[in-house]
């Protein structure tokens, strides 16, 4: 896209601390604001979030140390608290200059991430990356959220009318299992915002060994943006190993 948007803009609302050890090993990898910090053509600016102050301050060292000459705006606390502190980072379209974002997503569980977030971000020409704790945190849960004073999830799909849905999905033929629910639920609430979404198929599922416990998700409002997750995809494994 570097060829057809004058400003290609990287947002990252868990942007850690850049680095992360692999469980159970000795490897450590880099996170993905490190990731696009070093990709081969760079975006032009990033905005990175971090809610713990020993982490964004980690990424701002390893920021300076490893891409010195990238335009890099950190900022310290939860995003949902601090989304009008992001989008002021991020730059600006207008009249001759045309901004493309990229939102990378990755809640460690659904308290995490309001979907009004999201809808902010996406006033601006924005595509989402979405880590959906799917099993990790609402299938697990699923008691604890269907639990009507709880709004976790409420806040997460931008939706207080799910239970209906669920209790209609969860009698259908065929079974259905909650964590599919909520993947699909937060699809259809990207859909409304303009998204391209069709249903069930496109998401990657992300597992330890056998344990499925995330879902990767990719949103964009144009048809060439899911066709290059659609190519990506077939260059990762079918199912993800998050500790391989």
């Amino acid at each position: 896209m570097k060829k057809s948007w004058d400003v290609r803009a990287y947002v990252d609302l868990f942007a850690g601390a850049g680095r992360a050890r692999i469980k159970g090993t000795p490897r450590i990898v880099p996170t993905s604001a490190m990731l696009a910090l070093g990709v081969r053509d760079p975006f032009d600016s990033y905005v990175l979030c971090e809610i713990d102050p020993g982490r964004l301050e980690a990424l701002e060292q390893r920021a300076r140390r490893d891409a010195p000459g990238r335009t890099v705006r950190c900022i310290l606390g939860d995003c949902n608290e601090n989304v009008a502190r992001i989008l002021a980072e991020i730059p600006a379209p207008g009249r001759n200059r045309r901004v493309l974002g990229l939102c990378v997503v990755d809640p460690y569980r659904l308290a995490g991430l309001r979907f009004s977030t999201v809808e902010a971000l996406a006033a601006r020409f924005m595509d989402f990356l979405v880590l959906v704790p799917s099993y990790m945190d609402a299938h697990r849960n699923l008691e604890v959220y269907l639990d009507p004073s709880s709004r976790t999830l409420d806040e997460f799909l931008g939706n207080p009318a799910w239970r209906n849905a669920w209790a209609e999905a969860s009698v259908a033929p065929g079974p259905r299992e909650f964590g599919a629910f909520v993947v699909d639920s937060f699809g259809r609430a990207m859909k409304r915002l303009g998204y391209l979404y069709d249903g069930p198929g496109e998401e990657v599922p992300v597992r330890d060994k056998s344990l499925l416990l995330y879902h990767l998700c990719f949103f964009s409002r144009n048809e060439l943006g899911r066709k290059f997750w659609r190519e990506a995809r077939r260059y990762s494994l079918d199912q993800l190993d998050l500790f391989s």
